[in-house]
């Protein structure tokens, strides 16, 4: 995926980990922070991992994003039932901070030159 494609997506996932956190900090309980959450599980955590990979395609790009994201959640998930802490919201709220965090990565990274992507 081009830089400039990267970013765009970044941007965009970007705003979607501002509303969930937003709504979450709000504790919104709607049809709508349902959708945005949902999207947001399945799409950002594991973008701002696999946008650091060299996939073939971009499909292939976003099927290991959505695969990380919910593995990620579901690994997460146990890890809470397993050790008796089961705080679905604070485990919510890591994720898309550090989700957060590392979106903000591809959008201010410096083009190295002679970078493939």
């Amino acid at each position: 995926m081009p830089l400039n494609e990267r970013r765009a997506v970044a941007a965009v996932l970007l705003v979607l980990t501002t509303a969930v956190l937003l709504l979450a900090a709000f504790e919104v309980t709607s049809e709508v922070r349902l959708y945005l959450d949902v999207a947001f599980v399945l799409l950002a955590p594991g973008w701002a991992v696999a946008v650091h990979v060299r996939l073939a395609t971009r499909a292939l790009e976003w099927i290991t994003a959505i695969a990380i994201g919910v593995s990620g959640t579901l690994l997460l998930a146990q890890v809470m039932v397993s050790t008796n802490w089961w705080h679905p919201t604070v485990g919510f709220v890591v994720v898309a901070v550090a989700t957060f965090l590392a979106l903000l990565w591809p959008l201010f990274a410096p083009r190295t030159a002679g970078a493939a992507r």
